[in-house]
């Protein structure tokens, strides 16, 4: 099995891994932790679609991963910017793994015109990438899909 990650430049950074989705989880966690991110919300969606619905599918989980230090610095420049907060991170089974999915924070603050947004959005994106590429070098091969 091998890993890969790639970029989906309408959506964020893409990786897949060859790991089930409990050791992704904590590899996730791990890197995340490791930026200053600390995961505040999670969604596991398949057990949400299963009780409410009695649909099985595979896993999928969406984490929301905050930053303290980036999420203050935003919110002290524009309050709004808690509508498009935490940085959304999905990890969903796939037929040989699982796939981790960032959403791009440039893209996401992009929507508010803050010169002090777009700085924090930057180091946010550069920290994320970090995340990707560790989660890309700790598993014996990995395709990761960069931000153009």
């Amino acid at each position: 099995m091998s890993s890969e990650v790639a970029v989906r430049p309408e959506l964020g950074i893409t990786v897949d891994l060859p790991t089930g989705l409990a050791t992704t989880d904590a590899n996730v966690r791990d890197a995340l932790g490791v930026e200053g991110f600390g995961v505040l919300t999670e969604i596991d969606v398949q057990a949400t679609l299963r009780d409410k619905l009695g649909v099985e599918t595979p896993g999928y989980r969406i984490l929301g991963a905050c930053n303290p230090t980036l999420a203050h610095r935003a919110i002290t420049a524009d309050p709004t910017v808690g509508l498009l907060l935490p940085c959304n991170v999905v990890i969903r089974e796939m037929d040989h793994g699982t796939r981790v999915e960032f959403a791009d924070p440039e893209r996401m603050l992009d929507l508010l015109d803050n010169a002090v947004l777009r700085d924090v959005a930057a180091e946010a994106q550069a920290r994320i990438r970090r995340v990707a590429n560790a989660l890309g070098r700790e598993a014996t091969s990995a395709r990761i899909t960069e931000l153009k």
